[in-house]
């Protein structure tokens, strides 16, 4: 390809009505000439840019049909130019979006089509110098508009590719979005299930471990960040008031998982047992559900599951629960505000110490038989004596169904 031309200062002066007549003559022209033009820049795209140097990623029929369309207009729009009409854009846009579906880079576009602008000055260079003649003077001096229009002509492709890339991450992130809500109710088919590591970039065999987190703070970005610098691979998802991430776990432990969602905001959090497989991500979320939903009302907590066994019980039973904490605290409940809430609190911190009345008095602070006095009312208000396993285990549980049911008040 010949040396380019660099306009001078001339050039970027306002080009006279005779040099825009000029340059729409020459381009008229190079209409004949147009197969030859088109294979030129083609040859110069697939010598100078990697991206389009492998068929893979187009085509060279594809590559020969799209130079010479975009050529075309190229030159329709000088041809225009002396009757001050708009070039059209329609063959840079349908450039720009076929490049951005094809994964071709950006930046390799836009050097493609400035190298096309190249070779089309070039092309006119030539035609003025081949005429008896040659109106070089007045093809200089409108040199300025023939890059202005590569410049128009590059930012139209550059604009429709990122609309397209932008189109395209959007039904990419629901299509995510939807597979993720797949396997979360259960109800991603067969297929999904074989395509779904690939389309959510994750790991094709488990350790997997399902999230739920509330309130859903941040952006799902946000919430993937730590997890990732522990080497733990995620997926988010808004369900509602929560944030439910389907996490591949790697060689982490449940502390590294505790440990990195800890980094975030204070939030409540319920963690699955880790599953071996994505058939069983549904059965993970229900328990990661279940997990947050059994933290006490107001708690800030980090949790699994199996750290939560008993209160998640009694979450997936609400009438059982309320039925077991109105059974036992029933009396306690019909006590004035004050001396209900010190009750229940000294019975919790009663069980929380390890049943030692020393350290329950120093907790509120009180004497030790102040401690008594209130275990003692306790016992003649339940029935139960919280120093008997059997009596403690329902006294506990209890405690639990209250609190969960925010039924203590």
């Amino acid at each position: 390809m010949a040396q380019v031309a660099v306009p001078g200062p001339a050039a970027r002066r306002s080009p006279s009505g005779e040099s825009m007549r000029v340059l729409a003559s020459l381009a008229r022209s190079l209409y004949q000439r147009l197969p030859q033009i088109s294979e030129r820049t083609v040859a110069a795209i697939c010598e100078r840019e990697e991206g389009y140097r492998e068929e893979r990623l187009i085509p060279l029929a594809e590559l020969r049909r799209s130079v010479h369309d975009s050529l075309q207009e190229y030159l329709a729009a000088l041809t225009r130019i002396p009757q001050e009409q708009a070039p059209s854009r329609e063959q840079a846009w349908a450039t720009g979006r076929s490049r951005a579906e094809l994964g071709v880079p950006l930046e390799s576009v836009l050097r493609a089509y400035r190298l096309g602008g190249g070779v089309i000055w070039d092309a006119l260079l030539e035609e003025a110098r081949s005429r008896p003649e040659p109106p070089t003077d007045q093809l200089m001096e409108a040199a300025v508009v023939v890059w202005e229009m590569t410049d128009e002509l590059s930012a139209a492709v550059g604009q429709a590719y990122r609309h397209a890339e932008a189109g395209m991450l959007s039904r990419d992130r629901t299509r995510r979005q939807a597979l993720l809500q797949g396997l979360f109710t259960g109800m991603a088919t067969e297929r999904d299930l074989v395509f779904a590591a690939e389309s959510l970039s994750l790991p094709e065999k488990g350790p997997y471990m399902v999230a739920v987190a509330e309130p859903a703070l941040g952006t799902v970005e946000a919430v993937a960040r730590p997890l990732l610098t522990h080497g733990i691979r995620s997926e988010w998802t808004r369900q509602e008031e929560r944030l439910a991430g389907l996490l591949a776990l790697g060689r982490a432990s449940l502390e590294t998982v505790k440990q990195s969602l800890g980094e975030l905001a204070p939030l409540r959090a319920g963690l699955s047992p880790a599953v071996g497989s994505l058939a069983q991500v549904g059965t993970a979320y229900r328990q990661a559900e279940l997990a947050v939903r059994a933290i006490p009302p107001h708690q800030h907590l980090i949790t699994s599951l199996d750290e939560r066994l008993p209160s998640a019980i009694l979450i997936s039973s609400p009438e059982l629960a309320q039925r077991l904490a109105q059974r036992v605290f029933g009396a306690i409940f019909e006590l004035p505000g004050g001396e209900r809430s010190l009750l229940l609190r000294t019975l919790r911190s009663y069980f929380d110490l390890g049943g030692s009345v020393a350290e329950v008095a120093d907790r509120f602070p009180c004497h030790r038989n102040t401690v008594f006095n209130r275990l003692a009312r306790i016992r003649e208000l339940t029935g139960l004596n919280p120093g008997l396993p059997r009596d403690a285990a329902q006294l506990v549980l209890a405690l639990d169904a209250s609190e969960l049911m925010s039924l203590a008040g």
